[in-house]
């Protein structure tokens, strides 16, 4: 999937989406491009407590005053030590936990330099310019896995993307239970389920629990669509744009709620679009394995 295009709304909604996902530290990594060619930065001191690794330039966003674009600008001009041209694409991002359980994530841009053969950066650390053509790349070893993927995405290629851990909802096995052998519930259950909804405390307002009639045990949970949707459109959930989309389509696949296929489609990020694609295989009969 190519790189998604930049607006001010996709950079809002990346932040809202975060915060929404209980993220506690924000990153912006940078693929500098030059060419046919992105830098990679030689990182840590070599010992035992700080190994030496290769990754591409990464700043710490520091809330509540920074924007993406200003990590980006810091990242690029101190970090990497060259003058930041043009934010030119989004490739998307990786989480990962930290030891204290915090969750880390890094969202990830294709930028361009004014002058990339004018470093400024403190010739104790080292750098190297990457080729991305001819593929498949060729890495240093000691190569972060996140730089792995997004270098490979920068250079157009499919690329497993580094897994990120989301626990599932207390409610998920109740919802997959009321929605069971009706596939196009099923498959509205698992969207919501693979999202932010349900770990929200105003929208388990809208998730009502039984327990099954038919053996007096197994927990069911069943949503009010309509209520949702309604609160939604009233202002009670805000969220962003590709929380309303997902939340639109699992309606319209479980209760038949009408939805803009255009608008809900097309501005949904890699991660999204391949959960709305099962969504729809589910619904069609054919559940994932």
């Amino acid at each position: 999937m190519p790189p998604t295009p930049l607006t001010s709304q996709l950079m809002n909604d990346l932040l809202v989406t975060a915060r929404a996902d209980g993220v506690t530290f924000v990153h912006a990594a940078a693929v500098v491009r030059h060419g046919h060619r992105a830098l990679l930065l030689h990182c840590g001191d070599g010992d035992t407590f700080s190994p030496a690794f290769w990754q591409i330039p990464t700043g710490l966003l520091l809330a509540p005053a920074d924007t993406l674009t200003d990590v980006i600008n810091r990242t690029v001009t101190n970090t990497a030590g060259l003058d930041l041209e043009q934010i030119t694409s989004y490739l998307g991002h990786h989480d990962q936990h930290c030891a204290d359980g915090d969750l880390q994530r890094t969202f990830a841009f294709t930028v361009t330099s004014a002058s990339p053969t004018r470093m400024r950066r403190n010739a104790l650390f080292g750098h190297q310019w990457i080729a991305l053509s001819p593929l498949p790349l060729t890495l240093p070893a000691d190569t972060t896995p996140a730089s792995r993927y997004l270098l490979s995405r920068a250079a157009g290629l499919p690329a497993a993307r580094p897994a990120r851990p989301r626990q599932e909802p207390a409610c998920a096995a109740a919802l997959r239970a009321g929605a069971r052998g009706l596939h196009a519930s099923e498959a509205a259950c698992d969207l919501l389920i693979n999202s932010p909804w349900p770990h929200r405390a105003d929208f388990t307002r809208f998730i009502n629990t039984a327990t099954s009639i038919t053996d007096g045990v197994t927990n069911l949970a069943h949503i009010d669509w309509a209520g949702a949707i309604t609160a939604l459109r009233a202002g009670e959930l805000p969220c962003s744009s590709g929380e309303r989309r997902i939340l639109h389509l699992a309606a319209s696949l479980a209760d038949g709620y009408p939805v803009d296929l255009r608008e809900a489609l097309t501005g949904l990020d890699e991660a999204n679009l391949n959960l709305v694609v099962h969504a729809v295989q589910h619904a069609s009969g054919r559940r994932p394995e």
